[in-house]
């Protein structure tokens, strides 16, 4: 699994001064779950400005945690999912005089909503229609839209790394773990791998060898290594 390679590559460059000893797993847990959103966000929309999609590689990336779902619209008001996390698109479809139609939703700011209201030019219409984020729900216009179909990133599950202990050494394990598994749709005695696929390994290891407390130099060292590694 990821999460037992990358805990294993963030053990040595935390105890690598040491003699002997282990990356402590409950804070190898925590900060992995501070990484893995950091490495989502930062892949979503990034300081560059060229963030979801822009490129296959970042939308690989980000392929493990996309989500589609059909959402009944009433009164114009869909439901967002309770394991929402950011936009990616969104469709309507359904019948008008008999046939089939299906087009493109626009997701719109609070400020440009009553502009494309008032617009005689681009007002929302079956063929264009508009929707704007609530707090649990998405406006829809017009409002006899009955059905949207969105495609989304959805919330990570939390990284954990379980383990038994050999004496007083924890061992990763897959399963029959010492600990408790947070993650609700998860048996509880079971480790959790990263959400994110294996591209995501060099960012994560460093990362969460930062929340350490690990220096950027010694860092570059270690990338340096794997790239040679992996050539």
């Amino acid at each position: 699994m990821l999460i037992d390679k990358v805990y294993s590559a963030v053990s040595q460059l935390v105890n690598k001064d040491q003699v002997s000893g282990y990356l402590p797993p409950d804070e190898f847990n925590k900060y992995a779950e501070f990484g893995q959103r950091e490495y989502i966000e930062e892949n979503y929309n990034p300081p560059t400005g060229r963030g979801y999609e822009s490129t296959f590689e970042n939308t690989d990336d980000l392929s493990d945690i996309k989500s589609a779902t059909s959402i009944i619209v009433t009164a114009g008001r869909a439901t967002i999912p309770t394991d929402y996390l950011h936009w990616s698109s969104c469709w309507a479809n359904g019948t008008f005089d008999g046939e089939g139609w299906t087009t493109p939703v626009e997701m719109v700011r609070d400020n440009e909503w009553p502009e494309r209201m008032a617009s005689r030019v681009n007002k929302p219409s079956r063929k264009f229609p508009i929707l704007k984020q609530m707090s649990t729900y998405f406006e829809v216009f017009p409002q006899d839209i009955n059905n949207i179909n969105l495609t989304y990133l959805k919330l990570p599950l939390e990284p954990w790394w379980n383990y038994t202990l050999s004496g007083s050494t924890p061992v990763f394990a897959t399963s029959s773990g010492v600990t408790t598994n947070p993650n609700p749709t998860a048996s509880a005695d079971k480790s959790t791998d990263f959400t994110v696929g294996d591209g995501a390994f060099p960012e994560l290891v460093w990362k969460i060898a930062r929340y350490f407390g690990v220096e950027t130099k010694e860092l570059e060292t270690w990338q340096m290594a794997q790239a040679e590694q992996n050539s």
